[in-house]
């Protein structure tokens, strides 16, 4: 199976190698765009799809980052048509159901609290990214 390009939002180092785990825990071939920012990754955004820049298998955002959050980011989303069907996962420390609502409601196909544990966490946003992943195919 060829790499699967993974757009990720998150600004905690120790959270991207978390989500680096969950992958290869689940044995997913992946490259990743790392944006730590939302201005950055809404940038970025707009660009897939145009002039040859490459469209992500799956859109993979922190709900929290520095100057932005992911509304900013999905709203961003919802303006390439290039991304319309790409699956998009939000994963936030944040239990506010508003928060949860929001995200689902601006195209968010899931919406994963980060988990407290580590087998938790590899087990519960390693099996979302691959069972989001193997829908989009």
């Amino acid at each position: 199976m060829a790499k699967h390009l993974i757009f990720l939002v998150e600004d905690n180092p120790g959270d991207v190698r978390l989500i680096e785990e969950s992958l290869r825990a689940q044995s997913i071939d992946y490259r990743l765009s790392h944006y730590a920012t939302a201005d950055v990754a809404v940038s970025a955004i707009a660009r897939c799809g145009v002039n040859g820049v490459e469209v992500p298998d799956l859109i993979l955002l922190d709900y929290n980052v520095p100057r932005g959050d992911a509304r900013d980011i999905l709203n961003a989303a919802s303006k390439n048509p290039a991304l319309a069907s790409i699956p998009k996962l939000v994963v936030s420390s944040s239990v506010a159901p508003k928060d949860r609502e929001q995200s689902l409601a601006m195209g968010a196909d899931c919406f994963i609290n980060k988990p407290l544990s580590l087998d938790s966490f590899l087990a519960e946003v390693g099996g979302k990214i691959t069972e989001l992943l193997r829908h989009h195919q």
